[in-house]
């Protein structure tokens, strides 16, 4: 069974007998925009703050920090990454999970990973929004503020960062959404 599945489903059978409710947990995000010397967005870096009691579980599952890392990126990609980006609109196709890391800091766990671009893409003069979802209905992934968004050096001249809430989200579909606005 897939490492996140099984996680989930070991804390399912832990919170149900508390409660009767679906296990949920919180997600603290940050992004950076990655180019290439075309002044072309090539990926994004993202890192992933887990709460304390999924990272608890983490810990407690058995499993070192590489097997754990390798299973999180693994069931990514069956999951789509968790990540919807949409440039002016229309999806932007997305590569497999490189460069992932999982490090303990304090109580929590932060998984850190590259998702890269199928193509590279010019975003200057348009809209490039990042949403984060989870088809299981379990994890909301939140950035709290533009602080979490760094541009990078090719992009932080002409874009402008936001992140909006969305009001009255349902379990699974994206709490917030992330607008970079590029003039050209």
């Amino acid at each position: 069974m897939n490492k996140i599945k099984w996680l989930i489903a070991l804390s399912s059978l832990f919170i149900a007998t508390i409660s009767t409710a679906h296990f949920h947990y919180k997600i603290s995000a940050t992004a950076t925009l990655q180019a290439n010397a075309k002044k072309q967005l090539t990926a994004i870096n993202l890192s992933w703050l887990h709460d304390k009691t999924v990272s608890d579980l983490m810990l407690k599952s058995g499993q070192s920090m590489e097997q754990l890392a390798s299973g999180i990126a693994n069931d990514l990609v069956d999951l789509d990454n968790f990540t919807q980006l949409k440039f002016n609109g229309r999806r932007v196709v997305t590569g497999r999970v490189t460069q992932y890391q999982l490090v303990k800091i304090k109580d929590q766990m932060k998984f850190s990973f590259t998702l890269p671009l199928k193509s590279p893409l010019f975003i200057q003069g348009g809209r490039l929004s990042i949403a984060h979802t989870d088809p299981g209905a379990s994890a909301s992934i939140f950035y709290h503020s533009a602080n979490s968004i760094e541009l990078g050096n090719t992009f932080e001249s002409h874009c402008k960062k936001s992140v909006q809430s969305i009001q009255g989200f349902e379990v699974g579909d994206a709490p917030e959404a992330v607008q970079i606005s590029c003039r050209k």
